[in-house]
């Protein structure tokens, strides 16, 4: 009897280890300790805390770091986090993840901070949650003397200087220097008798273009075949008056024609221009003084005659210009000439 008895306690004992043994094979090959603490548990209101997040496993482990927000609970916000940090420890098969949080609170009293969650994956494949305990924090208020006058609690804190903050001041330093360089300007140009704002002169065409021009238009305007020959001729010599002014700087306009004669022996050296300019000024004196009535060829030989003139002196006469009285003076010579 008592042999079976033994038998009976041997057989419970070895079913009791194979439990724990087929048990402990179907466990998760993971150990691994995870903790949260504080820089300390009692601190003011608005105060900010370093709360420090450690889990501790084998190397090869795949750890699935818990992702916080902005917040650990309704009363506990969370100021800033760092990247979790990796420590290997020399000689052991164990590595240590740490995570700093910074937070704060508003509230008075005892707060809890609740348990962080860790999910961690073995070298098996197998996973395990693992959470941390809660830790207990007292959030201390302000001292109150009320027969003190109310202070803050921590002076205001002076913002730094940007770019931004100088900006207008930098905009109206530099407007003030404009404004002063440009009086500076204005002052020192007036002095010396000059325009503020010089332009660029526009470009003149030379005298006896412009002569040449005025000819060719008073020619299409046919004026004394329609029978104002006397103003004609007012405006043939006009224009050779104002050619001489701008080329030799003659006044011709306050001239008789005996005066511009003289005055253009000087500048005219061809005898024989000088002599068609003497023929055009007589025609042109009895034109328009004497009411003679010069016939049609005469009126065409003066138009010849003033154009030969501003070519023959003109400072660097052009070929186009040449070309130009020359197919006049053919045009002239096919054309009938009326009386």
């Amino acid at each position: 009897m008592e042999t079976n008895g033994i038998n009976l306690q041997t057989r419970i004992i070895s079913g009791i280890i194979f439990f724990l043994a087929g048990f402990t094979v179907l466990l998760p090959f993971v150990v691994s300790a995870q903790k949260v603490t504080a820089d300390t548990s009692r601190f003011l209101i608005g105060k900010q805390v370093n709360l420090t997040l450690e889990l501790e496993t084998e190397k090869g482990s795949v750890v699935d770091w818990p992702v916080l927000g902005d917040t650990l609970s309704a009363s506990i916000e969370i100021i800033s986090k760092s990247k979790p940090d990796t420590l290997v420890t020399e000689g052991s098969n164990k590595l240590m993840i740490r995570q700093v949080i910074t937070i704060t609170t508003f509230d008075t009293g005892f707060i809890v901070v609740p348990p962080v969650t860790f999910r961690v994956k073995g070298k098996n494949g197998a996973f395990s949650e693992l959470k941390s305990e809660p830790l207990l924090l007292e959030v201390k208020n302000v001292q109150v003397d009320a027969a003190k006058d109310i202070k803050d609690i921590k002076p205001v804190l002076q913002a730094p200087y940007t770019l931004r903050d100088f900006l207008p001041w930098l905009l109206l330093a530099a407007a003030i220097g404009l404004l002063a360089t440009l009086v500076w300007f204005y002052i020192r140009n007036r002095r010396k008798n000059k325009p503020f704002i010089k332009l660029p002169a526009r470009q003149q065409k030379p005298p006896h273009v412009v002569a040449l021009g005025l000819l060719d238009e008073l020619r299409k305007e046919q004026v004394w075949q329609k029978g104002q020959v006397k103003e004609y001729y007012t405006r043939l010599t006009d224009i050779l008056r104002e050619y001489f002014e701008k080329r030799f700087g003659v006044n011709a306009a306050e001239m008789t024609s005996e005066e511009i004669l003289f005055a253009m022996k000087d500048h005219i050296g061809e005898a024989s221009v000088l002599g068609d300019l003497r023929k055009l000024l007589s025609l042109s004196d009895l034109a328009k003084f004497a009411k003679m009535q010069p016939i049609g060829a005469e009126n065409e030989l003066s138009m010849t005659y003033a154009k030969t003139i501003v070519l023959n002196t003109a400072a660097a006469p052009s070929t186009d210009d040449a070309e130009m009285i020359s197919n006049n003076e053919t045009r002239e010579t096919r054309n009938p000439i009326n009386e």
